[in-house]
């Protein structure tokens, strides 16, 4: 007899909770408990894991679920040697999951404790698992597969304009899409409760969906290179309404308009397209290529007026004489919004 070990990870929370509920199927579980730091680092809810995970159940497995295990080590490391040291002796018989969901914009990059805990759970003859929330343009076939798995109909246009009310188009990199399919999911039950027999069409969608696209403080930056002013006041509508900091946006915009005055200032000297890189694109050729991009779409003395109105804005607001919103909003319709490309 050989311990039953799963480590899930990734930033698609429904994905996790599916496979969660599959392994306890596959080990036949009979009761499980979950199991969470209320703290990092937190060795006391790795010993009670140790300690759920070493009980076994009378008619079927026990299974011990720590949930973000790398929060529980933290950066100690005593409660990372105990954290291994809980894979490593699980004694036979015994079913353990460790889950860790991790936030979106650091998906791409797992941390060296994670790779080590995969490791030391292959080695126990136990399997990681990657579950990755849809990214841009992804979540329409993720919706028409899973209405196929809940034997759900519904039209191709449906699932696409589904998709978009929650999401799925926006190819920001700040936005977090852990709750995409669950919000998916859910809509999916409901507007197939409303629809009964027939497939679900758009105007369903259009009737049942609100709109709960994710704000984004980069869609703001964005439209701003592209100088498109009612994209940007629609980002920064979103982001307000998403209860975004104000300052957290401001300062967003200050380093973009920084960054633009000094790309026109480069490219003005003929300055080496690697030292553009270095000090525009902070080593990335092609974010250097955007912002430079961007920087012709506007005068010199257009993005100095800018930068200026938003110091203007950041001590009107730690003054109190303005709040934020009606601050930034302002600072948008003064220069963005009344002025014409040069």
């Amino acid at each position: 007899m050989s311990a039953s070990l799963l480590l899930l990870h990734g930033d698609d929370g429904f994905g996790l909770d599916l496979a969660l509920r599959d392994f306890a199927a596959e080990v036949d579980a009979t009761d499980r408990v979950e199991i969470s730091p209320t703290g990092t680092p937190d060795e006391a809810a790795i010993d009670r894991a140790r300690l759920e995970a070493g009980t076994m159940g009378m008619f079927g497995a026990h299974l011990a679920v720590l949930r973000q295990p790398l929060r529980a080590a933290g950066r100690s490391t005593a409660a990372t040697d105990r954290l291994l040291a809980l894979v490593a002796e699980l004694p036979d018989g015994a079913a353990l999951a460790l889950v860790e969901e991790r936030p979106s914009r650091d998906i791409t990059k797992p941390p060296a404790l994670l790779k080590r805990l995969a490791a030391a759970i292959k080695e126990r003859g136990g399997r990681a698992e990657q579950h990755d929330a849809p990214r841009r343009g992804e979540l329409r076939g993720w919706i028409v597969s899973h209405a196929a798995r809940l034997d759900v109909k519904i039209e191709v246009r449906a699932a696409h304009v589904l998709a978009e009310r929650i999401g799925g188009q926006i190819w920001e990199t700040d936005v977090e899409r852990g709750e995409m399919t669950r919000i998916a999911d859910s809509e999916l039950r409901k507007l197939a409760t409303y629809a009964g027999e027939r497939p679900i069409g758009v105007d369903d969608v259009e009737a049942l969906t609100t709109d709960t696209r994710p704000a984004s403080v980069f869609a703001i930056t964005n439209a701003l290179d592209r100088r498109e002013p009612a994209a940007a006041a629609e980002a920064l509508r979103r982001a307000l309404a998403d209860g975004q900091p104000g300052l957290r946006i401001l300062a967003s915009l200050a380093g973009r308009v920084s960054d633009l005055i000094v790309a026109r200032d480069l490219v003005a000297a003929r300055t080496p397209t690697t030292e553009i890189t270095r000090r525009i694109g902070r080593g990335n050729a092609r974010v250097a290529d955007r912002i430079v991009e961007a920087a012709r779409r506007y005068r010199g003395d257009e993005l100095e007026r800018m930068l200026i109105g938003l110091f203007e804005a950041d001590v009107a607001i730690k003054s109190n004489a303005m709040d934020e919103e009606p601050a930034l909003v302002a600072w948008l319709g003064e220069h963005l919004l009344a002025s014409r490309p040069g």
